[in-house]
């Protein structure tokens, strides 16, 4: 049976209808790659910065409220200008004054990283205003503040963040996002109490 359609591939891949699927098949790979290559940010290296990057659940709003830090490398002789960075699909947001934790007879308050804060703009992509500057060959720290509605029990998020440049061009990795220690040990000391 698999020998019969093996066959039958090879016979058709020898006339000129297999041919043209074959040089298709191959051009549309290589467009592929080429896009990809193009749709890229070049010399950008981007680095999750791991002790400040967390999430907590907010019990005011049942949301989750999400710092992700980053080291940015511009390894480029030109300018890059980040005007979005999403992570799954979520926009930054301007962050709270304070974010506090209340545990059964104690609150604590986070502290925010101390780099560049990245708002966005929101919006349409031509309503853009603000940008986020990285010199050339330059290391800068940033940190973004999301909210999601998405109220999650695990201890680690894992999702796409996408950074945009004016140009369209992108680039994109893989964040993994703990849960804040400081809420971990409040989930803990209340499971003592009961």
């Amino acid at each position: 049976m698999l020998q019969q359609a093996l066959k039958q591939l090879l016979q058709f891949l020898a006339t000129p209808t297999g041919n043209w699927v074959v040089l298709g098949v191959i051009s549309f790979i290589v467009l592929a790659v080429v896009y990809h290559k193009k749709s890229r940010i070049p010399g950008l290296t981007v680095e999750v910065i791991r002790e400040d990057t967390w999430f907590i659940n907010r019990d005011d709003n049942h949301r989750l409220a999400i710092v992700v830090s980053l080291h940015l490398i511009n390894k480029s002789s030109a300018p890059i200008r980040i005007r979005d960075c999403k992570l799954s699909g979520y926009s930054p947001k301007p962050p709270p004054e304070k974010l506090v934790l209340e545990g059964h007879d104690t609150s604590v308050e986070l502290t925010y990283p101390k780099y560049d804060l990245f708002t966005g703009a929101g919006g349409h992509p031509s309503e853009h205003t603000s940008e986020y500057v990285l010199n050339p060959y330059t290391e800068q720290r940033m940190w973004v503040f999301y909210r999601s509605g998405i109220v999650t029990m695990t201890n680690m998020l894992r999702a796409p963040i996408v950074i945009k440049d004016m140009n369209r061009k992108r680039k994109s990795i893989q964040v993994s996002v703990p849960r804040n220690m400081e809420q971990i040990q409040i989930y803990r000391e209340a499971a003592m109490r009961w």
